[in-house]
């Protein structure tokens, strides 16, 4: 009986250090400088458990104080920024379609894009700037020339484009 006990006592010592070697080696690689991570996604919370980074391919559709605007116009992967309050602020990402790439600043509320660039690689780049009364600019090569238009309160549009009369 005595053999049967020191030859048990071995294996499971021995099966003991094997599992510890394993996992102290596992550690070890999940704290390495070389490590990768591969996720869809990741949410940065604020100290009160309000998501302020979110980080995903795609990310979630629009949101104001924390509840959805209905579906993006395109799925969109990249990095959005949401306020304390949840409200989308901003991001960066590409488009699925029409492959765009987009940098965003909306407003506190989470609804109106005060500050967008967008480049499209068949397309050229726009940019638009805008304030919650509608008013804004707008500075783009969309048509393949260059075009600045101005909108007033009014909604009414002013063009600028090359080898015509400027804005009055």
């Amino acid at each position: 009986m005595s053999r049967a006990l020191t030859v048990t006592t071995l294996v499971v010592s021995s099966l003991a250090l094997v599992v510890s070697a394993w996992t102290g080696l596992r550690l070890h690689q999940s704290q390495s400088h070389d490590r990768v991570i591969t996720a869809r996604g990741l949410v940065i919370q604020d100290s009160n458990g309000q998501a302020r980074v979110i980080l995903g391919a795609p990310v979630p559709d629009p949101l104001s104080k924390g509840i959805s605007q209905g579906p993006r116009a395109s799925p969109l992967s990249g990095l959005i920024l949401l306020g304390a309050d949840g409200s989308e602020r901003g991001g960066y990402g590409t488009a699925d379609v029409g492959d765009e790439a987009m940098l965003t600043l909306d407003d506190a509320s989470g609804t109106t894009e005060v500050f967008k660039v967008t480049a499209n690689p068949d397309r050229g780049a726009t940019l638009v700037i805008k304030h919650q009364n509608s008013t804004g600019a707008m500075l783009t090569s969309w048509q393949g020339k260059p075009e600045l238009i101005f909108v007033g309160d009014n909604g009414q549009s002013h063009y600028v484009r090359p080898s015509t009369p400027s804005a009055p």
